[in-house]
Formats: structure tokens, sequence, C-alpha cells
């Protein structure tokens, strides 16, 4: 899995702009409740394997820089 140490309110960031959907959701299940709170039915799509988060975001409409933060919210929450 990618590591991106970006800052999100002083915390290091867990998941970047370019972590795979597939792996991320496989190494922190928790992330998936994200995915589907916001309608990407990314969970079994064959596309999830080489489908970037940046990607995703883009193609869904929706914010990325929020979305990473509900990502790092979500795995860490789990730990």
């Amino acid at each position: 899995m990618s590591s991106y140490q970006g800052s999100t309110a002083g915390a290091a960031r867990r998941v970047g702009p370019e972590t795979l959907v597939g792996e991320l959701m496989s190494d922190y299940r928790a992330t998936i409740a994200v995915f589907i709170r916001h309608k990407m039915m990314c969970i079994g799509c064959p596309v999830a394997r080489i489908h970037d988060v940046e990607e995703a975001c883009r193609e869904h409409g929706i914010p990325l820089e929020r979305f990473l933060g509900e990502l790092d919210a979500a795995i860490a929450g789990a730990a």
C-alpha cells in the first residue's frame, strides 16, 4: 500500500491520492463504510485493483481532500 505523509490537522495521513482503492479496502476494512456513505460502489468492482483514490473521487464528483480526511478518520477509529 502506498503511504502518503501529508498533513491532516497535525496527524500523519495514512491514505494518499495515489492509494489504490482495492488495496485500501482490503488493508483497512473500516474504509468500506466511507465508500458506501458516498454511494461509491467500489466494493467488488474489478477496476478497484487499478483505480486510485484520486481517480475514484474525480469520477464520482467527490472533493478529494475531504474524502481523504474521512478515510483517515475511519482508519484511526478502527485502530
